[in-house]
């Protein structure tokens, strides 16, 4: 198994708790359905050049082609794909280390491909569904929400909370109409869970491709994204690690160089709003959630933090423009606003 840098782990890197909350209105998935797409994710043992073994999830996104992770098949000597009794050999891959998405060529392979989203389309509080083999070997389906949105080389790392275990690394995560949006990638260690999956657009050039595939054989030692030394991961991810220790003051400072980094992201603006309400600033973090509704008016979880804010704040007249923005952007997001803050619909 490759691991991780710091504090983050293989597999998955539990995530912090975010400021939303569970999503109450939202309805959960339709299970029956969702189980149905189970046909079309398959385990993926792997025997390493060293002899010992991994366990990983794939997803089949072609006929007689799947997706999982690198960090699964890094050390491949052999790779098998299986489901049920039946098993194919996989003969090539091609492999995007940077993002840690694998792509096998099985050409015997008996699979359904699933249909392909985009994470881009996701909004906070969305209805998700995760299916991976939990723990390599029994097939789990998770219900839960998208809990952020990261955006990252053109698409967003989607946050959720869809819990698994390792086994489920490369497995799905489909939206609440059963498309595939994200590939379970990692978590951040904690008491909170949250999980991270890598966009499925980052390999929806490679769906059909015939370039780019070699044998089956150990890849490069390239670190991934999440897989870098602290200093050099993303922001969201610095900040994620800030948030699950409650270092709130450093936060702020990380905020501060995210926010010149990334002049167009509301992000870290969201992140410095956050940090602000756990300080007791409360003034501040009204400045900070509106200036991420000016660098994004669409982003739903800073209208909702700032409907939270001015909550807090005893600003109805405030809470009652934050609810109305809201309302028209995520009418879920919106309904948890009116419920925390008891805000009539009527």
């Amino acid at each position: 198994m490759p691991g991780g840098a710091g504090r983050w782990s293989f597999a998955f890197l539990l995530g912090v708790a975010a400021s939303l909350p569970a999503t109450a209105t939202a309805q959960a998935l339709d299970r029956a359905h969702f189980i149905r797409l189970a046909a079309s994710v398959v385990k993926v043992e792997v025997q390493n050049r060293s002899g010992s073994y991994s366990l990983g999830t794939a997803v089949t996104i072609a006929p007689g082609r799947v997706v999982t992770n690198c960090h699964v098949t890094r050390d491949a000597r052999l790779i098998t794909l299986v489901k049920g009794a039946l098993r194919w050999p996989a003969t090539a891959q091609s492999a995007d280390l940077e993002h840690d998405l694998c792509v096998l060529d099985a050409p015997k392979l008996e699979a359904t491909p699933v249909r392909l989203g985009s994470a881009r389309n996701l909004r906070i509080g969305q209805r998700v569904g995760a299916m991976g083999f939990t723990g390599g070997i029994e097939m789990a389906f998770r219900d839960g929400m998208v809990g952020a949105l990261h955006r990252l080389d053109g698409s967003k790392v989607v946050q959720s909370t869809t819990a698994f275990t390792s086994g489920a690394s490369g497995g799905a995560l489909f939206d609440d109409e059963g498309r595939l949006v994200g590939i379970l990638t990692f978590r951040l260690p904690g008491p909170q869970g949250y999980y991270f999956s890598a966009p499925v657009d980052w390999v929806a050039e490679r769906v059909t491709a015939s370039d780019g595939f070699v044998a089956i054989g150990p890849l490069a030692a390239t670190r991934s994204f999440w897989q870098r030394p602290s200093s050099d991961l993303p922001y969201f991810m610095r900040a994620a690690v800030l948030e699950a220790g409650a270092q709130w003051s450093e936060l702020l400072n990380l905020a501060d160089l995210w926010a010149a980094a990334e002049d167009d992201s509301p992000e870290p603006w969201i992140a410095r709003g956050k940090a602000c309400l756990r300080l007791d600033r409360r003034e501040a973090a009204v400045t900070a959630f509106s200036r991420a509704t000016m660098v994004e008016p669409a982003s739903g979880e800073a209208w909702f933090n700032l409907g939270v804010t001015y909550f807090r704040l005893g600003d109805a007249a405030e809470l009652q423009r934050a609810y109305t923005a809201l309302s028209a952007l995520n009418p879920d997001l919106a309904e948890d606003l009116a419920v925390i803050a008891g805000i009539s619909r009527q």
